[in-house]
């Protein structure tokens, strides 16, 4: 039995299921089950009874209708309060098909016109408001029932409570970086921000967090209300690329997102970044686009938007805010300079110049753009592969050009995705001029641009987006007006890849 907050249809105030055995003797305990939620929900006896009825006679029918289901088959039930205060229980059965159209049809005082066997419909559809059958593919049937509460009382428990709740009214904030014993804090925090779906495990692990605290991998910026730990913010160092600096997510416990601890994290952020202690020629990030609060808090500290990277990874669980979707998430690239760039020019096909040279600027790159191609002098082509199974992503970096560019790339692209890996992310070296056919290339594997990612002050990428899978571009929220323009600039090239011909 669990209580998962539902991400599907329409938003709902609390959600349980339960899973029972094709096997009368186990009815009681769901029909005890559902009634004290309905209950809980705030309907009155009169409606619990109403859906207790409507429960029985299905489940009662299901069951009697799959007499040979093995032991290890169950039904589930799923009880949901809606934020419309409709009540529902969804109940997924592995049994035989059910034809909705060749339930006898029951008819009171009319002997000759009624059949009996139809009662438990007649009785389960006529105590609630929707009664309805529905074929689930290789899930088998389902049966929704529906009825609408008069007066749901259920109020959903607010985020953050005892200390948090006591904490955030005296709003007394200071800041200071992270040493080695925050460590455990750090790791309660950042599953009061995400739960389990922050892309660095190592905030989920008090010994590995630790240990990159105490070798300086990691520097976390803190927010602390009377000495508890509310807010973080943390920036990394890779050996991959050692002149960026990666900057985690604002972390804020749920309890004071309302209050100023976010703005005295972002002042901290911008005072270490304008202090130069970490030896980076820029600062990068990604941050969501479910919603743009994260990209607004971003743009009030200097960051600037050069890429997109579309359905990157699973969504992301923020703690005390619902979705009302479930698809993969997609994610802006910011970046902010620590230092002015070195890079003269920026070899990027002619197509993608106007889109891109209004971001170069606002982000204070000077880099002329040129689309000038060359024949690759080595033979044979290099990639450092970069594959993270738990979000499905991939990124294939363009270490060396070779003469067999395209062959290599479109087998690396075969074996990565033979991986299971939803979405591949290409980069390709834009500190030199371009393979020839670029687009041509990237264009036979489905790969098309979504951005520029700099990696140091001398040194681009060109990032290329290869997905599996169809991408609404309505659900991508975008804050930047030069981004947006970047977004609509993606999803024509994207819809040229998906375009059919006329038959």
């Amino acid at each position: 039995m669990g209580t998962p907050i539902s991400n599907t249809g329409p938003m709902c105030e609390f959600s349980a299921h339960l899973e029972l055995p094709y096997d009368v003797r186990f009815m009681e305990t769901s029909l005890s089950w559902a009634t004290g939620l309905i209950t809980l929900a705030g309907g009155v006896q009169k409606e619990a009874h109403a859906l207790r009825l409507a429960l029985d006679e299905t489940l009662t029918f299901l069951i009697d209708s799959y007499p040979e289901a093995e032991s290890w088959e169950r039904i589930r039930v799923e009880f949901q309060l809606r934020a419309d205060g409709v009540a529902e229980i969804d109940i997924t059965n592995a049994g035989p098909p059910v034809h909705p159209e060749r339930i006898p049809h029951y008819v009171p005082d009319s002997h000759l016109e009624s059949d009996v066997d139809g009662l438990w419909y007649f009785l389960a559809s006529g105590f609630v408001d929707e009664l309805t059958f529905s074929s689930r593919g290789k899930d088998g049937w389902g049966v929704m029932i529906r009825k609408g509460l008069a007066e749901p009382t259920f109020e959903p428990k607010v985020p953050g409570g005892g200390q948090d709740a006591a904490l955030a009214g005296k709003i007394k904030f200071s800041t200071r970086l992270a040493v080695p014993e925050d460590a455990v804090n750090l790791v309660n925090l950042t599953y009061d921000t995400f739960r389990y779906s922050y892309v660095d495990e190592d905030f989920y692990s008090e010994t590995k967090l630790c240990k990159a605290l105490a070798q300086g991998e990691i520097i976390s910026l803190l927010v602390e209300a009377d000495g508890v730990i509310v807010g973080n913010s943390s920036f990394a160092l890779s050996p991959e690329m050692p002149r960026r600096a990666y900057s985690g997510s604002l972390m804020v416990k749920p309890a004071f997102r309302q209050s100023r601890a976010i703005i005295h994290l972002l002042n901290e952020v911008t005072r270490f970044m304008d202090s130069g202690q970490l030896d980076a020629d820029l600062y990068f990030a990604t941050m969501v686009t479910a919603h743009t609060g994260s990209q607004k808090a971003g743009a009030r500290v200097g960051w600037k938007p050069l890429a997109l990277h579309l359905s990157a990874a699973p969504v992301v669980d923020f703690r005390g805010i619902k979705f009302s979707h479930d698809e993969r998430e997609s994610l802006v690239t910011y970046v902010r300079l620590a230092s002015p760039m070195q890079l003269p020019v920026l070899y990027l096909p002619q197509r993608h110049h106007v889109v891109m040279a209004g971001l170069l600027a606002q982000a204070g790159f000077d880099s002329a753009l040129s689309a000038q191609e060359a024949a690759p002098s080595e033979v044979r082509t290099r990639f450092v592969e970069k594959v993270d199974a738990a979000f499905g992503c991939a990124t294939l970096t363009v270490s060396q050009v070779g003469q067999d560019f395209a062959e290599r790339l479109t087998k690396k692209l075969f074996s990565v995705r033979g991986k299971g890996i939803e979405t591949v992310m290409i980069l390709v070296p834009a500190w030199h001029p371009l393979p020839p056919d670029l687009e041509a290339v990237m264009g036979r594997i489905n790969g098309f641009f979504t951005g520029v990612e700099p990696v140091s002050a001398r040194e681009c990428y060109l990032l290329y987006c290869v997905l599996s899978a169809s991408l609404d571009f309505e659900r991508i929220r975008i804050q930047d007006p030069l981004a947006q323009e970047l977004k609509g600039h993606c999803r024509r090239l994207y819809e040229e890849l998906v375009a059919e011909d006329p038959e």
